[in-house]
């Protein structure tokens, strides 16, 4: 027996709806309804494979001067912390990470990798880890609080509340970081898409 082939505009759909906030079994229970029988597994391998091409879509996008912020979050009842990187004038997402601490080492890994990604200046709040981070990273370093700042602050909320309804369990704890990460850029990527349309 062939397996039938899922139409594009199906899986896109799917994508939709899990990134709005249905759980796995919700958005194929849904696709139940229209005529299409897929499986909650279907649906996340859509949804990751999404994630792979908006990672390497986002990961593309380059900045001299980026804002940079971090924020504990909680993934599957885990307190991670959540770093997240903005170019301040087209107020977009350059980089995302999530880490089990904060600290110095983790804040000069991060810039670092901006750094390799032509990031030349940063822009932060007075938190005492960037100051030696972007030091050692040698990139110029500047503390703003409010104003440009605000953008990724609201950002920060929106995504706080996002990872409260992901299946970040699904389909293992043991990749619980990646899963939830894989998760915020495909939801970023399409609240982007939906902007621009």
């Amino acid at each position: 027996m062939l397996r039938e082939r899922t139409p594009i505009e199906i899986v896109l759909y799917a994508i939709y709806l899990y990134l709005s906030g249905l759980s796995l079994r919700q958005t194929a229970r849904t696709l139940v309804s229209i005529g299409v029988k897929r499986s909650r597994e279907a649906v996340r391998k859509w949804v990751h494979k999404f994630s792979k091409l908006a990672i390497k879509h986002i990961s593309q996008e380059k900045a001299d001067v980026a804002l940079v912020d971090e924020t504990a979050v909680n993934v599957g009842g885990r307190r991670v912390w959540l770093w997240v990187v903005v170019e301040p004038e087209r107020r977009t997402l350059i980089a995302l990470y999530l880490s089990e601490a904060r600290n110095i080492l983790i804040a000069y890994s991060f810039l670092s990798m901006l750094k390799r990604r032509g990031v030349r200046h940063v822009i932060t709040d007075g938190a005492k880890w960037y100051f030696t981070a972007a030091r050692w990273a040698r990139l110029k370093h500047s503390i703003v609080c409010g104003g440009v700042r605000s953008y990724v602050e609201r950002f920060i909320c929106t995504v706080k509340d996002r990872l409260r309804g992901f299946d970040v369990y699904f389909p293992s704890p043991k990749k619980l970081l990646d899963s939830a990460l894989r998760l915020i850029y495909a939801w970023h990527a399409s609240t982007t898409m939906l902007e621009c349309t």
